[in-house]
């Protein structure tokens, strides 16, 4: 991986994540960091073994509350796998997002193992069980190691009981907490997550750098037609609410424009888009927000007032991993928005 690489994926991920998945600046500076300890290499999904063992490595928790997880901890929660005895040959990220594509690079750097281009889920999600692959749904062991200044945890048990441990430590530490979890062998993540989802990223960011830098419009132009997707509108954010809720950012914005106003629910990542009583995109639809200067803004960065462009993908036109498509992943997000969403993708979920 070469800096022009960082560059792209920084932007290219945070569109991908849908307003969440932490932001562009910080990837940015972790890639490049990550170049400095150390060469980074990137195995496309038809070049690792099949028979390699990879675990993912992400963030966990609320954008809002960061708290004072640095790089260094992503390095000492893979470390804790290794000393609890997890045998792994690399890494993969759990999904894209301005700091999540970027998962596993700063611990391959410094350890010396590859990144595989098949990331968990080529959007951004809120929960640990949406980047899991399915692996729910099989006899799978999960171990999860979650590290944070002052906080160090390494469960076993379930994919959804370890998960919530994890979570547990991001709420009570309000941090984001660094997290190596869950081998599994590369020919799964092939089947079941989103293999080219960081490639994927990276095209889509070199697109948009090569657009007019002066001219908002055009940014955010390019990304619709790289993803075959609709402009919404340009609008001013009237309302916002956001709230810190179990280890989620969970809110809502009003954006008018014209006379249509659009209501954006998020929990992270924006979760439903409406005008009205109408529908115009449902979770795992990719819903992307940009600011004034047609940069990509996440949820937590956008305030009353602002200006901002609106854009939705349908999920078919995104690497989207299996964990978005079971029913019982999806309830969670249900209950913290008290809104439906599986009703809206009956005819896409596995169950």
């Amino acid at each position: 991986m070469t800096r022009q690489d960082v560059e792209a994926l920084a932007v290219g991920g945070a569109i991908l994540g849908g307003g969440g998945g932490g932001w562009a600046e910080t990837g940015r500076q972790e890639g490049l960091l990550a170049l400095e300890i150390g060469d980074v290499e990137l195995w496309g999904a038809d070049e690792a073994p099949e028979d390699w063992t990879v675990i993912t490595c992400a963030a966990l928790g609320a954008p809002s509350q960061r708290g004072v997880t640095r790089p260094r901890h992503f390095i000492r929660a893979v470390q804790l796998l290794r000393e609890v005895g997890v045998e792994f040959d690399g890494l993969i990220a759990a999904e894209n997002g301005g700091h999540n594509s970027f998962g596993g690079w700063i611990p391959a750097a410094a350890l010396g193992l590859p990144v595989v281009d098949t990331p968990g889920d080529g959007r951004a999600h809120p929960t640990a069980m949406m980047g899991s692959m399915g692996l729910h749904r099989t006899e799978y062991s999960s171990v999860k190691a979650g590290c944070t200044e002052g906080s160090e945890v390494v469960a076993w048990g379930s994919l959804q009981s370890t998960s919530n441990v994890v979570r547990a430590q991001a709420r009570d530490m309000k941090a984001l907490v660094a997290m190596a979890r869950d081998p599994v062998k590369v020919a799964y993540t092939k089947e079941h997550g989103a293999p080219g989802g960081i490639g994927q990223a990276m095209e889509l960011g070199e697109v948009f750098l090569g657009a007019d830098a002066g001219d908002p419009e055009a940014r955010v132009d390019s990304v619709v037609e790289f993803l075959d997707g609709e402009f919404v509108c340009k609008g001013r954010i009237t309302e916002k609410y956001i709230a810190a809720e179990g280890g989620f950012d969970v809110g809502r914005f009003k954006i008018k424009a014209g006379d249509e106003v659009f209501d954006l629910s998020f929990v992270n990542e924006y979760m439903a888009l409406e005008s009205g009583e109408r529908r115009l995109a449902t979770f795992p639809d990719l819903v992307a927000t940009f600011d004034g200067e047609g940069l990509p803004a996440t949820s937590t960065q956008l305030e009353e007032r602002d200006t901002v462009y609106l854009i939705s993908v349908d999920k078919s036109k995104i690497l989207v991993g299996d964990g978005n498509r079971y029913t019982e992943n999806i309830e969670p997000i249900e209950r913290a928005l008290k809104m439906p969403l599986i009703g809206y993708i009956r005819e896409y979920m596995k169950n």
